[in-house]
């Protein structure tokens, strides 16, 4: 007995992407496909899809689903060229045999543009004031916009005139609470000059795998002179001279909080300061401190009125 002959169908099959692909993805991007077939009405499931790129198939799919005349696939992956540039995928329905009827090949060409993956840049746990000359660390993150790995790369910071200053490689671990901001501790050395500095941190990203943009974040702290004289603070109430714990200080750029006692103790080269005290609740205080030798500062805050609500 003779095998049965496929009747062929000659090509009349149109192909479309049931979404199009954006005219711009991010390089080495997965991007979801899904392909619906017209073929004269024809139901065509069982039929093969290709992803065609460069004469290499790259994704396939299977048609699964007929309806108002058409046959399509469900959502499937195809993954983007990891290179910056235009690229053109074709969209091919094979010459293939389905329910013993032979159907010719069927394409559509589909292009779009790649784009390096973009970057951010952050620094945190800046100290400030630093001694001058003395050691101070930094903590700098790193993070991709498509969510990749960042881990060995470099990172740099630099003062005002551009000068590296110093350098770190990003960690294998994200930072806690993240799923992809890689981070690194960088030492660094403070000038040897008093005053505000302003530096950056630099991200060149020409490390990894796929391609990514440069970023650059800045930051700034103060440099002062070593200690010379003590100076300590207490802060009490106006009414009854209570003694008040955690109320912020700020002797010039210098910060600290007073302690149960009411006390808060900061060392600082001689000079004339802006001394300000506050606490929620109460009313800010400050003065002028002139310091020349160790000395004991004394400020009263006042109790704010409570606000009454009056209601209808």
């Amino acid at each position: 007995m003779s095998a049965e002959v496929p009747v062929l169908v000659p090509a009349a099959l149109s192909l479309e992407l049931v979404q199009p692909v954006p005219p711009e993805v991010p390089a080495g991007t997965v991007i979801a496909l899904q392909v619906r077939v017209w073929g004269a009405g024809r139901d065509l499931r069982g039929g093969r899809i290709e992803i065609i790129a460069a004469e290499e198939v790259v994704a396939t799919a299977e048609l699964i689903e007929f309806r108002d005349g058409f046959s399509e696939t469900e959502p499937f992956a195809a993954k983007a060229p990891d290179r910056v540039g235009e690229f053109t995928w074709t969209v091919r329905f094979p010459p293939q045999t389905i329910d013993g009827i032979a159907y010719d090949e069927g394409a559509l060409q589909v292009s779009s543009q790649t784009a390096p993956h973009r970057t951010s840049l952050a620094v945190w746990a800046i100290p400030s004031p630093v001694r001058m000359a003395e050691r101070l660390a930094i903590t700098v993150g790193a993070k991709s916009s498509g969510a990749c790995a960042l881990s060995g790369a470099k990172v740099e910071i630099s003062d005002e005139t551009g000068t590296m200053v110093g350098e770190g490689v990003l960690g294998d671990t994200p930072w806690p609470g993240t799923d992809a901001l890689y981070w690194t501790e960088i030492g660094l050395t403070a000038p040897s000059e008093e005053g505000m500095r302003h530096w950056s941190a630099t991200f060149a990203a020409t490390e990894l795998e796929l391609p990514h943009l440069f970023s650059s974040a800045q930051f700034s702290f103060m440099t002062v002179k070593p200690p010379e004289h003590s100076v300590a603070i207490k802060v009490i109430t106006s009414d009854d001279a209570t003694p008040l714990e955690k109320v912020q200080v700020a002797l010039g750029p210098y910060r600290a909080a007073t302690d149960n006692a009411g006390l808060a103790r900061i060392e600082v080269p001689t000079g004339k300061y802006d001394l300000a005290v506050w606490k929620a609740g109460f009313e800010a205080a400050s003065k002028i401190v002139d310091v020349a030798a160790n000395l004991i500062v004394q400020l009263e805050l006042t109790r704010r009125a409570k606000e009454l609500t009056i209601w209808d």
